[in-house]
């Protein structure tokens, strides 16, 4: 699906192997049928997630909340794309409402983004319950994959994961590509030295301050894609729960909803403004928190 949209794109696939499994029935069916079976279900999931993050928003923004969250660019692009990121903000707002244990398992499954898992695993690590659902999900994510390619197969995933990781596309959304843009550097390493800056930044950002498990949840939307060395402007509905919690008053409601819009206009042309955008609404949550 991705192929037909763009088809000057040059494409690799980091998605783990047991990702197959599961799109194997769409990938039976011929590719119109296909396309709107896929298109049918993450329209589903992107609605399911925004009626699951709407008790995050005041209750008179929650409807204003709705079309943003289903005619914003970065929905409108993953949509398009066919990605799986509505599946993922759909685990991801799941989780905010699960039993720890099937929160916890819930958070596991953004491994099918695995630039975005490691600081929305996090959250799940800080109690035991989550951690054992955690645990699980990627338990059972590994053994679907090792079934599938076997040993070699997944030796050679971590390689392809890094050349996904080095890739400076114009609508990247992160700070470590951020960087890279700014110094002109192209070195694997400093690719790497900037991931795990920006990660253990993001853990920081995460642990910090309130022990509540949907403050860490609603951070850890945003650095995610943050601290992440590949995320690409279908990534941007990761962060739709710190939008919704932003939505406190109307003139709030707008000003997050209606500059998200053009951030993602902006950034979908090659201007990269996506990661100071994301850097305010943080410190915006950041802010409120402090109130509280």
């Amino acid at each position: 699906m991705e192929r037909s949209v763009q088809p000057e794109a040059r494409l690799n696939d980091p998605n783990l192997p047991a990702l197959a499994l599961l799109m194997a029935p769409l990938g039976a069916l011929p590719l119109v049928p296909a396309y709107a079976a896929m298109l049918t279900l993450a329209v589903g999931a992107l609605v399911w997630a925004a009626a699951l993050l709407a008790p995050l928003a005041s209750p008179g923004q929650r409807l204003r909340l709705l079309p943003f969250a289903l005619l914003a660019p970065t929905s409108l692009v993953a949509l398009a794309q066919g990605q799986t990121t509505p599946f993922v903000l759909l685990a991801v707002a799941a989780s905010l409402r699960a039993p720890p244990f099937w929160s916890g398992t819930l958070l596991g499954l953004t491994l099918f983004r695995p630039q975005l898992f490691p600081l929305l695993a996090l959250v799940a690590l800080f109690d035991r319950r989550r951690a054992a659902g955690l645990l699980c999900a990627v338990a059972v994510i590994a053994l679907g994959s090792f079934a599938l390619v076997g040993i070699d197969g997944m030796a050679r995933y971590p390689h392809l994961l890094s050349i996904t990781a080095t890739e400076l596309l114009p609508p990247e959304l992160g700070l470590p590509p951020l960087v890279r843009r700014l110094v002109g550097g192209d070195d694997v390493m400093l690719n790497t030295a900037l991931a795990v800056a920006a990660f253990l930044i993001g853990a920081f950002a995460v642990a910090r301050g309130s022990s509540d498990h949907v403050t860490r949840t609603v951070r850890a939307s945003i650095w995610s894609v943050l601290a992440a060395p590949h995320a690409l402007l279908h990534d941007g509905i990761i962060p739709y729960p710190a939008v919704a919690a932003r939505a406190t008053t109307t003139r709030a409601t707008w000003l997050w909803a209606a500059s998200g819009v053009a951030v993602g206009v902006i950034q979908g042309v090659g201007i990269p403004i996506a990661a100071p955008w994301l850097l305010f609404l943080w410190a915006a949550e950041r802010r409120a928190a402090t109130r509280l």
